[in-house]
């Protein structure tokens, strides 16, 4: 039996809205969307917007709609908003760090040399997740 291929990682990060989740990777990070389940916002439509997935170059991220009304999860008991964590490697950091500073979203740790090869930043999306963008050196 020929051994399967993995073809590529998948990251999937709760959020609390899908759309307001959307508009901030465009304008902060500059991904694209490439594809949103359902229409409109909770209480506007039956059915209401609940995942995403975003790119940018190589890069794929999904996100789903923590759909429990207090917060506590989707359902399943293991995601929650705040929870997730997206680490990107990036061809430039500087650029990547001059971009999100441009956009006026606060920098959890300053750009720096990190204890490995490499140099790096933190920042957390509207949800609370935790964002770290770095280059290796």
């Amino acid at each position: 039996m020929p051994a399967t291929k993995y073809l590529k990682t998948t990251i999937i990060l709760a959020v609390k809205d899908i759309y307001d989740t959307v508009a901030w990777y465009q304008r902060v990070l500059e991904f694209q969307t490439r594809y949103i389940h359902g229409a409109g916002r909770r209480g506007e439509e039956r059915d209401f917007a609940n995942y995403a997935i975003l790119i940018r170059d190589a890069v794929e991220v999904q996100f789903i709609m923590d759909e429990s009304n207090d917060g506590g999860g989707d359902g399943r008991g293991w995601m929650r908003p705040g929870n997730g964590y997206l680490g990107l490697v990036v061809s430039d950091v500087d650029a990547a760090y001059a971009s999100v500073r441009a956009a006026g979203v606060k920098i959890d740790s300053e750009l720096q040399k990190l204890n490995w090869p490499a140099r790096g930043f933190d920042l957390r999306d509207p949800d609370n997740n935790a964002i770290h963008i770095e280059q290796p050196v």
